[in-house]
């Protein structure tokens, strides 16, 4: 099944990283602050890379099975609640931003393949995953990235902010519009949209 891509509007970010050509964000203008200081360390991390390639670009990507993440992490009652987070899972794999108009989680290796892109997309597709107050979850098209945030979100650990909340597990990181019921869960091996 073809899955909608989530619009992201365009933001001016630093000509340092040739990814990061502009910031989309389907849940609102908090996210571009954010995003363009994150690109920032991003690409400073790029430049600090022996070969200057994205980490994925060397993965043969396959299809993910969407069945479910069979143990994905389940919603927490006990989440701290924020008004914005860009937060990173422990291993560094998956970046997000959490606001109380969405959730974005962008991976740097991943084993699967978001599909084509959809024809009105000229950026990056599917490096990243949202979700915002209407619609359901889906893949971003974005020349940005979340990846590259100084603070750690512990596995077992959730943050909230309004109706969205995330949870990091060591099976993926799963963010959740707790009013629609609609949200996301992503890993390594394979995501998974509600």
């Amino acid at each position: 099944m073809a899955a909608a891509h989530v619009p992201i509007r365009p933001a001016a970010v630093p000509a340092a990283r040739s990814r990061a050509l502009a910031v989309r964000a389907a849940f609102g203008a908090r996210v571009r602050a954010v995003v363009v200081v994150v690109a920032i360390g991003a690409a400073v991390a790029a430049c600090s890379s022996p070969s200057g390639t994205r980490a994925d670009s060397r993965v043969t990507p396959t299809a993910a099975a969407n069945a479910g993440l069979g143990n994905a992490p389940s919603p927490s009652a006990s989440a701290r609640v924020v008004t914005e987070a860009a937060f990173a899972s422990p291993s560094g794999n998956i970046g997000c931003y959490l606001s109380d108009d969405g959730a974005r989680c962008d991976i740097a290796k991943k084993s699967w393949s978001p599909g084509p892109a959809p024809a009105d997309c000229e950026l990056d597709w599917g490096f990243g995953v949202a979700i915002g107050k209407s619609g359901k979850a889906n893949f971003t098209c974005a020349g940005d990235t979340v990846l590259g945030a100084k603070d750690r979100l512990e596995y077992g650990r959730s943050l909230k902010a309004g109706d969205f909340q995330c949870d990091s597990a060591s099976t993926g990181m799963r963010c959740q519009n707790e009013k629609s019921g609609h949200g996301f869960t992503v890993a390594k091996e394979q995501y998974d949209f509600f």
